[in-house]
């Protein structure tokens, strides 16, 4: 019990975003997510979740990598945003709290005003 209370909070940075869009259909979004690896001694694995409208395992990661790619699909062109968070696992399967949430605003950006044709 030792290594939950001592885990060092993880933080989480989204890197990367590709957009592939298919028009109305929406659009696949290739994110990697990497964080500070934990120094702790008895780690085991890291845990990536998508936490908008829910909680979802994206994905577990052997320690000492600090880092997953992978896509999410975006249905439509008013996706919102989508919120991800890491956390540290020990060797007993002790799970850290949450890392602070990564916010990635997948909704497309407004055109742009007062453009004139040439």
């Amino acid at each position: 019990m030792g290594g939950l209370m001592a885990m060092k909070r993880t933080v989480l940075i989204l890197v990367g975003v590709l957009i592939l869009c298919d028009g109305a259909m929406g659009a696949t979004l290739n994110l990697r997510a990497t964080w500070t690896a934990n120094t702790e001694s008895d780690m085991k694995e890291y845990r990536l979740y998508r936490t908008d409208g829910g909680r979802s395992l994206i994905g577990v990661v052997s320690h000492p990598i600090a880092s997953y790619g992978f896509s999410v699909t975006v249905p439509g062109h008013n996706a919102g945003n989508m919120t991800f968070v890491v956390t540290a696992v020990d060797r007993e399967n002790n799970e850290s709290p949450d890392s602070n949430a990564s916010i990635l605003d997948a909704a497309p950006p407004a055109p742009p005003k007062n453009v004139k044709k040439r």
